[in-house]
């Protein structure tokens, strides 16, 4: 095996979101990698992102007024829709602006708590860890960091759960900077807005399995330097129906699976 395969696919470093698609879904994570790739944009990831925001206002300044955060969360909206509307992508105004509704009852149930966990010392910090005996390392961007602590932020409106996506992200998190790794979701249904909050604790052992999966993924990408025999030696059969809705192909990813997994046969 050639000691970095990666770079022969112009991969640089492994993130918690490569390590989890990977896991769930390596046909796609091939095709990303031939540069076959959408940007999707919908209500739900809106109002998380834009949420997010707000609440990252309130906990640097305990003194701003809800109605600052607000306004936080609604400039974030305008920059997204500012985007969409520039790439002329596909999306259901409609529905984001029901769960915009939602943007005053969400700060001002979650603000307060965010606030109890104190002052971070730093947002979207960069950090990076590298994998033993893997050549290249694992970067990612924190949420809130803390002097004590690591929290990143989900907004959901299913009962949360520690899912191990979530597990994945925060053992690395941890092990980059050594602190406690936390899960904050904001859970959203109509008719109340709560922060569920989970501690990481098996670190160690979910550092171990990403050790593992980042391993497959280089043991793939080594059948070959050309990601077309890479794709037609791993034998996957992706499925690009569509008829799963949590697994989604975009319009350039379904082009890329048709060419590297079916026109060979």
């Amino acid at each position: 095996m050639k000691n970095n395969p990666f770079e022969d696919h112009g991969v640089e470093y492994f993130s918690p979101t490569s390590i989890n698609k990977f896991r769930k879904n390596p046909a796609k994570w091939l095709v990303n990698i031939a540069g076959y790739k959408d940007r999707f944009y919908s209500p739900a990831m809106s109002y998380g992102t834009c949420i997010e925001q707000g609440v990252t206002h309130g906990c640097f300044n305990h003194d701003a007024p809800i109605q600052e955060c607000i306004d936080v969360v609604n400039a974030e909206y305008e920059k997204i829709y500012s985007g969409i509307k520039k790439e002329k992508a596909e999306y259901d105004f409609h529905a984001c602006a029901k769960k915009r509704e939602m943007t005053k009852d969400t700060i001002e149930a979650v603000l307060p708590l965010f606030r109890s966990f104190g002052v971070p010392v730093d947002a979207q910090k960069r950090v990076e860890h590298q994998i033993d005996d893997l050549p290249i390392p694992m970067i990612g961007y924190i949420d809130l960091l803390y002097e004590d602590c690591v929290r990143d932020i989900k907004t959901t409106g299913i009962k949360p759960k520690p899912k191990k996506d979530y597990q994945y992200q925060l053992s690395f998190y941890a092990k980059a900077t050594g602190v406690t790794p936390v899960v904050d979701c904001i859970y959203v249904p109509r008719t109340k807005k709560e922060l569920h909050s989970f501690e990481v604790v098996d670190v160690d052992q979910n550092w171990i399995e990403i050790k593992r999966i980042a391993n497959k993924m280089m043991r793939l990408l080594s059948l070959s330097s050309d990601i077309s025999e890479v794709c037609y030696l791993s034998c996957l059969e992706p499925d690009i129906s569509n008829e799963d809705f949590t697994n989604q192909w975009g319009t350039n990813e379904i082009i890329g699976a048709n060419k590297l997994f079916f026109e060979r046969g």
